[in-house]
């Protein structure tokens, strides 16, 4: 019997790596039950029967809930490092992808 997967769950999964030819590559990077941070790959095809004699490949990298904040402050870092647009850009970002935020200023 099928799981339904309620919009909430589905949510917490997005798709980084579609890639269709004699290896196909899917990884996708979700937050588990658990508030792991979780990232999931599997090549399918000719490489992983080279490599391993099999027709696929899966992996896994996990990052402790505990040790998310530190995931997002290095990325947010690395994306917009001496960018001075940061705030508006980031907030339009948020916007766009219809992620609830609050600006304040003060003059």
């Amino acid at each position: 019997m099928a799981r339904k997967v309620s919009r909430a769950r589905k949510s917490r999964k997005v798709s980084l790596v579609r890639v269709k030819g004699p290896t196909n590559i899917y990884i996708d990077a979700e937050i588990a039950d658990n508030g792991d941070l979780l990232f999931s790959g599997q090549d399918i095809g000719q490489a992983p029967r080279e490599m391993f004699g099999d027709s696929d490949y899966e992996y896994w990298l996990r990052i402790p809930a505990a040790n998310k904040d530190q995931v997002l402050l290095a990325l947010i870092q690395k994306q917009y490092s001496k960018n001075t647009s940061v705030i508006s850009e980031f907030q339009n970002y948020l916007k766009s992808r219809g992620i609830p935020c609050e600006f304040s200023s003060y003059t």
